[in-house]
């Protein structure tokens, strides 16, 4: 079957490449074509068929038009919205940019399933409404976490007639990346590294930059402390806007791993991890690194509430050096049993993960009855 792939692809976000990865190992038995914002970028990391998104700006359609996208879209059978935090509306172009992808998914009548994804916050009249009509148009819905499927339930999804999800359209999942975890032997961990990974975040730049100033060089006079840091995204957002200023003051490296593969070896040699990007934290898990999560939005809660980590999560408004040295105390006394809780958080989530794939097969079979 011919399966188009949408999602924040091609924008240097290690995250969102982890995810279409994942994506990918699942389809290997389908001919893909993956949407990207860099769809020649995209085929050479992936060695896959690549078309530009439908564009939203003017840059966007003199670089592509609208012909592309339009004629890949025609040559699928099914298409996937795939993956990460798609539809928040704290940038409300977000939720602008996938609505107007599923637009001409649903205009072309290309049966719609939104896979794995986050949503919100959603805190915009408009927002909301975006992200009920886009969900509404799918015939299938998995979600990574528990918040992401009660606010869908609140805002009201339209459930479609189909006889696949048979009157449940919505189903709670986990992010597709947690099935990249590949069983190595163990890594000798350099005492006193820190891998961190920092993003800038609405109005905090300034409070995030000199908040882990004061809190590294403490740590770089008192333990001798060395730091690592993961950019992962260098574009758009750009991480490196807050890292830099970090950087010259406190000394370290800037790592950009060219892939998830490679974040995961970079935190299996860390004593210690400290993050804000959503799939950093997921890999410092997946590596058994005890990590301290600085938590920007929802979707990081979502990945630690009810867990032994919970305690130790700092919500970006209420981040202090003081509380970011009492945290990483406590996870230094704690360390060998945050390591231990890592490895079966990862477990239950990788198993949760490989839903998607065992319902979207389930979607696809039904579809292919359907046309008989």
């Amino acid at each position: 079957m011919k399966i188009g792939i949408m999602g924040n692809y091609g924008a240097t976000n290690i995250g969102d490449d982890a995810i279409l990865t994942a994506l990918l190992n699942a389809l290997k038995a389908h001919e893909v074509t993956v949407f990207s914002a860099n769809p020649q970028a995209t085929h050479e990391q992936f060695n896959v068929g690549t078309a530009p998104l439908f564009p939203l700006g003017v840059r966007s359609f003199l670089k592509y038009g609208i012909r592309k996208p339009l004629s890949a879209i025609k040559g699928t059978d099914v298409v996937i919205l795939g993956g990460g935090g798609l539809f928040q509306d704290n940038r409300l172009f977000a939720c602008l940019l996938w609505a107007w992808q599923v637009f001409w998914v649903k205009w072309l009548k290309r049966p719609l399933f939104i896979y794995a994804t986050g949503v919100g916050p959603l805190h915009t009249w408009l927002g909301r409404k975006l992200t009920s009509w886009a969900y509404s148009a799918a015939m299938g819905v998995t979600v990574r976490d528990e918040y992401s499927a009660k606010l869908l339930s609140d805002i009201k999804i339209a459930q479609p007639v189909s006889r696949w999800e048979q009157g449940n359209m919505i189903h709670q999942t986990a992010d597709p990346a947690f099935l990249l975890q590949k069983e190595e032997a163990p890594k000798d961990r350099a005492k006193g590294l820190y891998v961190i990974s920092l993003r800038p975040w609405l109005k905090y730049n300034s409070k995030i930059i000199s908040v882990f100033v004061n809190a590294l060089l403490k740590l770089k006079e008192e333990k001798g402390a060395r730091f690592v840091f993961a950019c992962m995204q260098s574009i758009r957002e750009k991480d490196h806007l807050v890292i830099d200023p970090v950087v010259r003051k406190v000394g370290g490296e800037i790592r950009v791993p060219k892939d998830f593969a490679e974040l995961l070896g970079l935190l299996r040699g860390a004593e210690f991890a400290i993050g804000m990007r959503y799939h950093f934290l997921m890999a410092a898990m997946m590596a058994q690194t005890p990590v301290i999560p600085v938590s920007y939005g929802p979707k990081v809660d979502e990945l630690f509430k009810g867990t032994p980590l919970e305690p130790y999560l700092i919500p970006v408004h209420s981040l202090t050096a003081g509380n970011l040295e009492r945290h990483l105390k406590r996870l230094s006394v704690d360390y060998n049993n945050v390591k231990i809780f890592e490895r079966a958080r990862t477990s239950h989530l990788a198993e949760a993960a490989a839903k998607n794939t065992e319902l979207f097969d389930d979607f696809l079979n039904s579809f292919d009855q359907n046309l008989i």
